[in-house]
């Protein structure tokens, strides 16, 4: 028997051969049967509100993509849902980590956060991941653990992919504004190929309104097999989009009863290319486990878009007469390598272990941002720069069991980050080098008393890198470091599980989004406090998860922008979710069940705060789905804001000036309306593969 069992941080493979004997019928001995059983498991959680969505619930509610999939994780709120062409915005637990500055984000083994993005550090768009081969989405919040790098400030999140069943998957969707998608899946039959797919998928809308048509496709494939004491995994993902821009319109507009799907002119554009690929290898060598994973990734993204019209001239004391229409583009290229080994040792207990680990990864960014004139030509270069960043990390963590019951995790981990940058609008090419080290210690306590109940506590200290092109020759990087706590109850039987906890951290230095440059920017340090809870229950033909946190974020320095005590905007204080489905056989036709599936999915997001004290508007919608399945067809509908709220799915507090006033108005909120009530039907076919007839040859 094949097992992989769950070793702290990663996973781990373990050779178990179980050999059965069957009761001989003749004289002739029969040889012993060898089962193979393959089991993938999770590491230990980390912290109390560790967690972990399953297909079952990534599939209860309708996801577009994989960034719209991540509001399955307790604590999220993934907004920017009408932008198609971007990475989501993406808050957790009181960090504003806009397009995944604050959160590490896998797919597999391939980190998706950019070095030093142009528009924000840590940008990690997940558009190209189709939500039919996510088979979980796992969340660790906080930096307690030592396999955590770069980005790890809010928590890091995990997608596992794969395909269900064996055999051909053809789905096609139409719904509301002219939306249409085709995906198309195939997984190999047997054992041995249980884990392998390939899967393509191409998706074209309208859009609500004007400004939000467009279009991408995607092919993603993994080969993974396991035998005896080694285990390989390899996923190859490609995709490519190109979306308009409808730019933000004045809230006041908007509450006036202007139509809340217009665009400004001339419309914008966001376009992505991606090509990943990853592959990790493991084995069992002296008693431990030694694992070596490899990642390579190339990616290019591009803005064209004017938030604030024509702001730029009117700042510099002259008539307005050039508009602020800029594009941003940033391509990077990526490559890394990570080793781990692993081994029992005694140090407490002859359960303890030890892992020692090595990670580097280099990136390669061209990035630019240029103002354009009205004919797309270029008026002014506002970034041109090459940025070269090395990252190099060892960490140790291990696993005592010092008493009964009892259980600490944690080690340290130690980052080397070397930058160097060539602009080429302000240096006349000169190339300048900085580097810094990052020294973080996690521990967690686990106390396990009794009836599936374990009482956590964690303590761990994460970094994000800063924006590149802002460091000065010979520089020490300032990193932006978090110290984090968290304490609290997890429980699990049977049917249901829970988590209850409250924690604490400081940030040293926070970004927040500054619509007139277009990127994040650099704010003051801050600190959040907040509570949690995530309830899952499960039986028979019902599942439900519901989860809520709490967080008071505020500032804890001051600078031209924010002040001491300031709510941190943009993020949410409270956010809840629920998602809950029903399914089972609901008659039988002929020999085969007619099988029924109701999913419903809710979130609210409240206490959204703007910069200069004002309330941000609450969100809440309802998505749903129902299907009906016989033999190797089923059909769906699907709706999204199925109660029609008009609700924001951005607001931003800034200037904008499209009046070519040259006296500039006070900055007042700017919104982008989420889309309306949405509703989508489609068919899928699963054509299982037939079983094969050993006398039957293939011509």
């Amino acid at each position: 028997m094949f097992l992989t069992i769950p070793m702290a941080g990663f996973l781990v493979s373990h050779t178990v051969y179980a050999q059965t004997r069957t009761v001989p019928t003749s004289p002739e001995k029969e040889e012993p049967k060898i089962e193979e059983v393959v089991v993938r498991a999770k590491p230990p959680p980390r912290s109390a509100s560790d967690w972990e969505a399953d297909e079952k619930v990534v599939g209860s509610t309708p996801h577009e993509t994989g960034a719209d999939a991540l509001r399955v994780i307790p604590g999220a709120f993934v907004s920017d849902r009408g932008l198609l062409g971007r990475a989501p915005h993406l808050s957790l637990r009181g960090f504003d980590g806009t397009s995944g500055q604050d959160v590490e984000v896998f797919v597999e083994n391939i980190p998706l956060n950019q070095a030093s993005n142009i528009r924000a550090p840590g940008y990690a768009d997940m558009r190209l991941v189709m939500p039919e081969v996510i088979k979980s989405v796992r969340i660790q919040n906080g930096p307690y653990d030592p396999h955590q790098g770069d980005f790890a400030i809010a928590g890091s999140a995990h997608m596992e992919l794969g395909l269900p069943k064996a055999g051909f998957w053809g789905k096609g969707t139409l719904g509301s504004f002219r939306s249409r998608r085709i995906f198309l899946g195939y997984v190999p039959n047997g054992d041995f190929w249980r884990d392998c797919f390939a899967a393509f998928e191409t998706y074209s809308t309208d859009g609500a309104g004007t400004g939000r048509a467009g279009e991408r496709s995607s092919f993603i494939a993994q080969f993974a097999t396991a035998k005896q004491d080694m285990s390989f995994r390899s996923v190859l993902a490609i995709g490519t989009g190109r979306f308009d821009f409808p730019g933000y319109l004045d809230q006041g507009f908007v509450e006036r009863g202007g139509y809340p799907y217009t665009s400004r002119q001339p419309l914008g554009r966001d376009r992505a290319s991606h090509a990943h690929l990853g592959a990790v290898l493991q084995w069992t060598m002296d008693g431990g486990v030694m694992e070596v994973g490899a990642f390579a990734s190339r990616v290019k993204m591009g803005f064209h878009e004017n938030l604030t019209g024509y702001v730029f001239d009117a700042t510099a004391g002259i008539p307005p007469a050039a508009s602020d229409d800029a594009e941003q583009v940033n391509e990077s290229s990526t490559i890394g390598i990570s080793s781990r080994y692993r081994h029992h040792v005694k140090l407490t207990s002859k359960r303890d272990l030890v892992e020692l680990g090595v990670y580097a990864r280099l990136d390669n960014v061209d990035q630019s941002d240029t103002r354009l004139v009205s004919d797309g030509t270029v008026h002014t270069r506002l970034v041109d720069a090459t940025v070269s960043a090395t990252n190099l990390a060892a960490y140790v963590d291990t696993r005592l069991h010092p008493v009964k019951h009892l259980t600490v995790r944690g080690g340290t981990r130690l980052d080397s980050l070397t930058y160097a940058v060539k602009d080429r609008t302000n240096n006349q090419g000169l190339e300048r080098s900085a580097q810094g080290f990052h020294l973080g210690n996690k521990v967690t306590f686990d106390y396990f008393s009794g009836s599936g109940v374990h009482w956590i506590a964690s303590y761990g200290e994460g970094f994000r890198s800063p924006q590149a092109r802002t460091l000065s020759e010979g520089d020490r990087v300032p990193f932006a470091t978090v110290q984090s706590f968290e304490a609290g109850v997890r429980v699990k039987d049977r049917i249901w599980q829970a988590s209850l906890s409250g924690f604490q951290s400081w940030l040293s230095q926070d970004r927040v989004f500054d619509p007139t440059l277009r990127q994040n920017s650099e704010a003051p340090g801050s600190r959040r406090t907040g509570v949690s809870f995530a309830v899952q229950a499960r039986r028979g033909m019902f599942g439900s998860t519901t989860s809520g946190t709490y967080t008071y974020a505020v500032f804890t320095g001051s600078d031209r922008r924010f002040r001491e005590g300031d709510i941190v905007p943009y993020a949410p204080r409270m956010v809840l979710r629920e998602d809950a489905y029903v399914m089972g056989n609901l008659a039988k036709i002929g020999d085969d069940h007619l099988v029924g599936r109701i999913g419903l999915g809710l979130e609210g997001a409240a206490m959204r705060e703007l910069p200069g004290g004002t309330d941000g508007k609450n969100v809440f919608y309802v998505d749903a789905l129902a299907t009906l399945g016989w033999r190797e067809v089923e059909l769906g509908i699907s709706g999204i804001n199925l109660l029609n709220l008009q609700y924001y799915d951005s607001q931003y507090v800034y200037v904008s000036n499209f009046d070519k006033d040259p006296n500039l108005p006070p900055p007042s909120p700017h919104v982008l309306v989420a889309p309306p009530a949405s509703i989508f039907v489609s068919l899928q076919i699963h054509l299982p593969p037939k079983k094969r007839d050993p006398n039957q040859y293939d011509e």
